[in-house]
């Protein structure tokens, strides 16, 4: 399984590579600057990437952005010394899937990237399953129990997207920048859209998948995980 690591610090990169490869599952291959890490990621397969966030040339922030804005879906840990809470909002929002602050034991580095790569792959047999909702990421087709769900394309696209972040919130911004991808729209836009969605949902189904969390965002939770949002 190919890991690509970016990270400028030589003494974390050489500790990550000789614990992952001493599995024997995992060979990593490394970038120490942020050019080259987006150049590798972008042109080779590999199943995870973890990414620093203080890089030389390209930040990050940065890489992470690109690679989503080129479509590029293999998940994303970010490391970093940066454990302020709006710096690990910004990385979740531009596209990461996990993020781990410095210094970390590495049981956890490990625990991360299994519980990533198991949703990658389960992401990937194209059939996303959360309670009784239903979502074929191939023909993208809905279904709650056994009532199929009619969607326009744009709010398919907005229900995978929340989907994929299951139990996670994703910001307004976010959900502009994955569903609309940088078209003209505004967070009303949005918002009028996550109500055509809930409006749908609950015709078929009672309980709420789409849950707002005030001051940040929107959140898909199965119905009998739901936290009181609002």
């Amino acid at each position: 399984m190919r890991i690509l690591l970016i990270e400028d610090d030589a003494l974390i990169r050489d500790v990550i590579v000789r614990g992952l490869e001493e599995d024997r599952q995992y060979f990593v291959e490394t970038a120490s600057d942020g050019q080259a890490g987006l150049r590798m990621a972008e042109e080779g397969e590999y199943a995870l990437i973890l990414l620093d966030v203080m890089l030389p040339g390209l930040d990050g922030w940065q890489i992470c952005e690109a690679l989503r804005s080129r479509r590029i879906a293999t998940p994303i840990l970010m490391l970093t010394a940066r454990d302020a809470v709006q710096d690990r909002v910004r990385g979740l929002d531009l596209g990461a899937d996990d993020y781990l602050a410095k210094p970390f034991a590495f049981d956890e580095l490990l625990a991360r990237m299994r519980a990533l790569l198991r949703r990658d792959a389960r992401n990937k047999s194209r059939i996303i399953r959360i309670g009784p909702l239903t979502i074929d990421t191939g023909e993208h087709r809905v279904a709650l129990g056994e009532v199929e769900v009619a969607l326009t394309p744009r709010e398919y696209a907005l229900l995978e997207a929340l989907a994929l972040r299951e139990g996670r919130v994703m910001s307004r911004d976010a959900i502009q920048y994955r569903v609309w991808n940088n078209e003209e729209t505004t967070s009303n836009t949005v918002d009028a859209y996550i109500r055509l969605l809930r409006k749908k949902l609950e015709a078929v189904h009672p309980a709420r998948f789409i849950h707002t969390v005030h001051g940040q965002g929107y959140m898909l939770k199965a119905p009998m995980e739901a936290i009181p949002c609002e």
